[in-house]
């Protein structure tokens, strides 16, 4: 086989060898930050894959390198460095790296034209020695190399392996020549200079929000604590990104990396499981392939600003451009321009909004979900005693959308918050519940835990009319929970997540049809998403700005509430996220997923006026 001229193939041919669009030719290369190509050499093909070994991303993984092949034999090494090398599972990980070396074989075998073959190889690469060892890398300086695949794990772990090795330099060559290089979850993470490591701590999606959640090992610090020094600089890649909620990360990354690059931060870039994209010359994401979507995040487009609020540095940030890649559209990486179907989408100006005024004329608060502990129910038992002429004979009544149990627990918090009053409790079902006189209260607790045992409730027209009557004529009314987007402008009657199901449930959340919405009892206009962070629902709060763009999407962390005083909208701890499609392009992909370009997002935290 010959080198870089038989990689020199018109893109129309790969075109048709993939079966995924590609608007407009190859972009050019101009130096270290497009992929660090020679001139006139063609563009790096990475193509970060958000977890999994899918047949479909496999395959087109496969249909790639053998666009790129110059004879009858496709050749691929899978690099298996993520999954590391404590000596008792060496044995396992060899075994379980060889498996996934025949899966890549046998997705390459089911697509290859006839006449031509695929073979798969292992490069012996799970520790530092091993990559030390020129010999292990042999078939990665291969001239015949036609696609390099690395493995998930740990992602540290890969690096500690690849870093300044020969290994790493041959795989450098190897993709600057052409070689389309791809890697699943930790394989993906690598391919950026700069890499997400994973949380800090026992941080999650929970904090993702915070300042330093992320442990993040940075390109331009000189050690070996990085990604792929062949790995784009203008992105920094998540994975997993729709199913484990991390949008909250990525912001909170790029805002950091806003501050430390300077002029232009990178472009946040997540691919859902069984999901990836092609950049072409770290310059262009195209070709989205698999079963999800991709999310570009943007602090440059819009001159997003930021700056870190409360004890617990909350991100607070303005115009935050996010891009939901699918199918047909196309990226740039420099310009910040999408495309899809060749056409612009997505040019919007960040325009200033107004966050919907509660129709009640006492004060309303709408929750993420209080029950785990928080200082809100401590905020609404103090506004409750200021409505009473006397405390100690206030009254607050707490309605039950689904059990007794939730009442009982929501009575609990009130007055371990301090309240000195009386205290009711009613619960949808229960005997005389329709009889209750809402008007006579100083504070209404509307509360819920479960949506499907709360939708017999939300659809019945007596409770509707008591819950209505209650933010009405409440001088403190407080929605939580799944009770809180049943009093904005739509809810959903789907089940929360819970520790089997996360994944499924949150990456299901970014179906178009996933919230089967019903109406909301319009208390403010708005589509409100409690949990947001715990429950990974980012696929609800995008999808319910899509269905309506003349209103903004409230997504309230757990932990979390908005205060709506007459103009005084506000925050109590943890933090908000307003999500603003009004002037974006929205659609459904071929697989069901939501499309998009040009959601703005803005984030709060504690004590902040909901504002752009």
């Amino acid at each position: 086989m010959g080198e870089t001229p038989k990689r020199l193939r018109r893109l129309a041919t790969i075109t048709a060898l993939t079966g995924l669009a590609v608007s407009g030719a190859y972009p050019a290369l101009a130096g270290p930050g497009d992929g660090g190509a020679d001139a006139g050499a063609p563009p790096t093909v990475m193509m970060p894959t958000g977890g999994g070994y899918e047949f479909e991303t496999l395959q087109a993984f496969a249909k790639m390198a053998i666009s790129r092949a110059g004879d009858t034999t496709v050749d691929l090494v899978v690099v298996p460095s993520a999954y590391g090398d404590d000596w008792p599972s060496r044995p396992e990980n060899i075994a379980l790296a060889k498996q996934r070396t025949q899966e890549v074989q046998d997705a390459c075998t089911a697509v290859v034209p006839a006449g031509m073959r695929c073979v798969g190889r292992l490069a012996l690469l799970l520790n530092r020695a091993d990559a030390l060892k020129t010999s292990n890398s042999a078939a990665l300086r291969s001239p015949s190399l036609d696609g390099i695949y690395a493995l998930g794990g740990d992602q540290g772990i890969a690096m500690k392996v690849l870093a300044n090795s020969p290994a790493e330099t041959a795989m450098t060559a190897a993709v600057k020549r052409g070689v389309p290089f791809a890697g699943t979850s930790a394989g993906a993470a690598i391919e950026s200079t700069s890499m997400i490591n994973g949380y800090v701590g026992d941080y999650g999606a929970a904090q993702g929000l915070r300042r330093g959640s992320t442990l993040m090992w940075w390109g331009n610090d000189g050690d070996r604590q990085r990604g792929l020094v062949f790995g784009s600089q203008r992105a920094i890649y998540d994975q997993h990104f729709y199913e484990r909620g991390r949008f909250g990360r990525s912001l909170s990354t790029i805002a950091t990396a806003d501050e430390r690059f300077g002029v232009t931060s990178p472009v946040g870039v997540g691919a859902d499981y069984a999901t990836g994209v092609v950049n072409y010359g770290d310059r262009t994401l195209t070709q989205v392939f698999g079963l999800s979507g991709v999310a570009t995040i943007d602090y440059e487009s819009l001159n997003a600003t930021h700056r870190w609020v409360g004890t617990e540095r909350w991100l607070s940030a303005r115009k935050v451009k996010v891009n939901l890649l699918t199918e047909n559209t196309d990226y740039d990486l420099v310009t910040r321009r999408m495309t899809r179907g060749g056409a612009t989408v997505g040019a919007v100006t960040g325009r200033a909004w107004v966050v919907p005024r509660a129709s009640a004329t006492g004060t309303v608060y709408l929750g993420g979900g209080v029950l785990g502990g928080s200082n809100v129910v401590p905020s609404v038992v103090k506004d409750a005693a200021a409505a009473s002429a006397d405390p100690a004979k206030a009254r607050l009544l707490i309605i039950s959308a689904d059990t007794r149990s939730t009442a009982a627990a929501y009575g609990t918090k009130v007055k371990e918050a301090g309240w000195m009053g009386h205290v009711d409790t009613v619960t949808y079902g229960d005997s005389g519940w329709m009889g209750t006189d809402v008007t006579t209260y100083d504070a209404v607790l509307l509360v819920a835990v479960s949506p499907p045992q709360a939708a017999k409730a939300f659809r019945d027209a007596s409770f509707r009319a008591l819950a209505a009557t209650a933010a009405a004529a409440a001088p403190v009314f407080f929605a939580d929970g799944p009770a809180a987007a049943y009093a904005g402008a739509r809810w959903s009657p789907n089940a929360r997540p819970n520790g089997d199901n996360y994944e499924e449930v949150s990456g299901l959340a970014f179906k178009t049809t996933e919230a089967k919405w019903q109406r909301g009892l319009g208390v403010v206009s708005a589509t409100v998403v409690p949990a947001l962070n715990t429950d990974y629902t980012w696929g609800r709060l995008f999808n319910g700005v899509a269905v309506a763009k003349g209103q903004l999407g409230l997504g309230i962390n757990a932990g979390t509430a908005i205060r709506f005083q007459g103009n005084d909208i506000r925050v109590v701890d943890g933090a908000v996220v307003v999500a603003d499609g009004r002037d974006a392009s929205t659609w459904a992909s071929s697989n069901g997923t939501l499309g998009a370009a040009g959601l703005v997002v803005d984030t709060f935290g504690p004590g902040e006026r909901l504002a752009r």
